[in-house]
């Protein structure tokens, strides 16, 4: 028998949707990828806790299959859990951490709304990581390329950053525009597809989103694709990570690669 708090979510309108019915109910976003280990523990868990609290509202997200909806939340990672009563964010949870999720239910589920309803959209969580870091490494085949900060992209054009988008596609035979770098991965995909590099001994490129938004933003514009990572192989914008795991397990990649 299917339970009534607990449902899969098609699309943004219908999370819009179920969100809306009632806008003083505590509702679960359970963010999820089934390549992701953990999330074979968290479906479970969240199964569980679904039927412990009723009057919660639990909502399963498949993460690469709605990025709109990842991105607006600023998901980083699966899994993934955001704890919002209406319309309003109360909390944010990174991992597989049962014990810590039960604890945020207990904490905002068991006491009446204190916030005001509102009729807007969903209120997006904040940004995770600042972009204001220095990324380390210099531009080749093997690096980590230094994105701008604010102060050095504040006067730049459109044209002048659609140009920089190109030369940083072209920079070496296959580049990573991803969060964080090889060796820090600041999100779940990003790291996946680091892994396959590796494992496939492909020499690459990286460059830290993270670290430039005027990049960041263009690059989704350029190359029609809403989310990172973006793998570009010799200057062509090639996929995300489910892209890029069918070409693993086809050979195109290497095959693309090599050709």
């Amino acid at each position: 028998m299917a339970q009534s708090n607990f449902f899969r979510i098609e699309s943004p309108a219908d999370l819009q949707a179920r969100l809306s019915q009632d806008l003083q109910r505590v509702s679960v976003l359970y963010f999820r990828a089934d390549w992701a280990e953990p999330c074979k523990t968290m479906d479970g868990v969240t199964a569980e806790l679904a039927k412990r609290w009723e009057s919660v509202l639990f909502l399963s997200i498949e993460a690469e299959a709605l990025p709109d909806i990842s991105e607006s939340f600023e998901v980083d990672a699966v899994p993934y859990f955001i704890l919002l009563r209406g319309h309003t964010l109360l909390t944010r949870l990174s991992g597989a951490q049962p014990a810590v999720l039960s604890a945020a239910l207990k904490s905002h589920a068991s006491k009446p709304s204190a916030l005001s309803s509102s009729s807007q959209q969903p209120v997006a969580a904040r940004t995770v990581y600042q972009p204001g870091e220095q990324a380390t490494g210099s531009a080749g085949a093997g690096g980590t390329v230094a994105g701008r900060g604010a102060d050095d992209v504040q006067d730049e054009s459109d044209e002048d950053l659609v140009k920089r988008c190109e030369a940083l596609m072209k920079q070496s035979d296959v580049v990573l525009f991803m969060k964080g770098d090889r060796n820090t991965p600041r999100c779940g995909f990003s790291q996946k597809i680091v892994g396959i590099l590796e494992t496939n001994n492909i020499e690459y490129t990286t460059f830290d989103i993270l670290n430039d938004e005027g990049v960041r933003q263009k690059l989704k514009e350029l190359n029609e694709w809403p989310t990172f990572p973006q793998l570009i192989i010799k200057g062509e914008f090639v996929g995300g990570l489910d892209v890029v795991k069918e070409m693993e397990e086809s050979g195109e990649l290497r095959e693309m690669i090599e050709g």
